[in-house]
């Protein structure tokens, strides 16, 4: 039989392990897990999340770059004179508007970065082999293992690794594998927006200079009265206007008409 103080080891040491237990699931002093330990169950699977929200902002994202699409080939490009300047402006914004939806699709069908949900299971955290002194922490909400800097997301209902928002745009979160596709996707944006504002300049001062410039044109050959007829003419710099002189001319043939038949 073990004496009193054998017992009493047992029992501290029993309780010791027991408390150790426990620390796997603490915050406090929590040293990070390699993200090779802890891996997405997703990874080659296709990922789309099914928000309805997200999925309305995705399709108005889609609806707005083809409607850029269709002002700039058939207000801009098409009716314009220069074939040169048309080829190359579609071209560059034909190149730019696909590469920024080809990012965005990639980023919204592309795993962010989940940890898999649930497997914070006592069989799996001793099947990790943790170190002396190292715990993890389990995510209340999913039950899984968040590794260093990983985030719960209400609308994934998942743990993404190094997340930094949930974009509706995109309709996923931007985490540690879709976050080159999203900045990609905005640096696109932001040069066919800047591309489509140069063009729709460019086209508003060529359509006033034509409108200037035909107003400005005199056709005497047509019979038809411009602008110079009707309000003045330009001599010395200062407009005179012509059309009382018209009036009168019109005037004095009709008395003269009058006074020959009388």
């Amino acid at each position: 039989m073990k004496s009193p103080v054998h017992r009493c080891r047992d029992v501290e040491q029993s309780r010791g392990q027991a408390w150790a237990r426990t620390t796997l699931f603490q915050t406090e002093h929590r040293i990070p897990i390699s993200k090779d330990v802890i891996t997405s169950s997703s990874a080659s699977a296709m990922w789309f999340i099914k928000d309805a929200c997200g999925i309305i902002c995705a399709l108005i994202t889609w609806l707005l770059v083809l409607y850029a699409e269709f002002v700039v080939l058939f207000v801009m490009l098409l009716p314009s004179k220069n074939l040169t300047y048309s080829i190359v402006n579609g071209s560059l914004f034909n190149a730019l508007a696909f590469l920024a939806l080809a990012s965005h699709l990639r980023a919204m069908c592309t795993d962010p970065g989940a940890v898999p949900k649930g497997n914070a299971t006592k069989e799996y955290i001793e099947s990790l082999q943790l170190k002396p002194g190292q715990v993890v922490y389990k995510c209340p909400k999913c039950c899984s293992i968040k590794p260093d800097r990983a985030h719960h997301c209400s609308v994934c209902k998942r743990c993404i690794r190094k997340m930094d928002h949930h974009c509706p745009w995109v309709n996923n979160c931007v985490g540690e594998n879709n976050q080159k596709y999203f900045v990609l996707f905005t640096m696109y944006i932001a040069l066919v927006s800047l591309h489509a504002l140069f063009m729709v300049v460019f086209h508003f001062l060529y359509c006033f200079e034509d409108d200037w410039t035909r107003n400005r044109t005199f056709e005497r050959g047509d019979g038809e009265v411009g602008e110079d007829a009707v309000l003045g003419s330009h001599e010395d710099g200062v407009r005179r206007p012509v059309l009382p002189d018209l009036v009168q001319s019109l005037l004095w043939d009709e008395l003269q008409e009058e006074r020959l038949r009388v």
